[in-house]
């Protein structure tokens, strides 16, 4: 993903006078590191939440790390903007549709919802009854 450093050397440039095509890139990319951030913040705090009290699927710490490093120098638009996207739909998808279980014995397992999980179940009717 893209850093603030890497905006840093366009924007010092930036004198009196029509700004270099990189200048322009700079400029129109300026709250893009900061939405990085938000988004890298938000995968480690939704990876909190969702596989509390497992120390082994806490470790996603380390592949959140990674991918946010091996990307930290990319400067194209399209292709930060399409990390994002994907980083968005990892966390929305972590948040609703992951469940923790825990085997209570060698072929049972104990579901634990979040409480942001849980909502009203009410079942599905084919005839429903009219009220008098």
């Amino acid at each position: 993903m893209r850093s603030v450093a890497s905006c840093a050397p366009a924007l010092i440039g930036c004198q009196e006078g029509a700004p270099s095509e990189a200048e322009s890139a700079a400029w129109g990319a300026m709250g893009q590191p900061a939405k990085v951030l938000q988004l890298f913040k938000t995968l480690h705090r939704t990876r909190q939440q969702v596989f509390k009290n497992d120390k082994r699927a806490l470790e996603a710490r380390v592949k959140i790390n990674e991918e946010f490093k091996k990307h930290k120098n990319e400067t194209s638009p399209e292709k930060i903007k399409e990390m994002m996207k994907l980083g968005s739909d990892v966390e929305l998808l972590l948040r609703t549709a992951v469940i923790q279980g825990i085997h209570t014995d060698h072929d049972t397992l104990q579901l634990v919802p979040r409480k942001d999980l849980l909502t009203e179940n009410v079942p599905y009717c084919d005839a429903p009854t009219q009220k008098q």
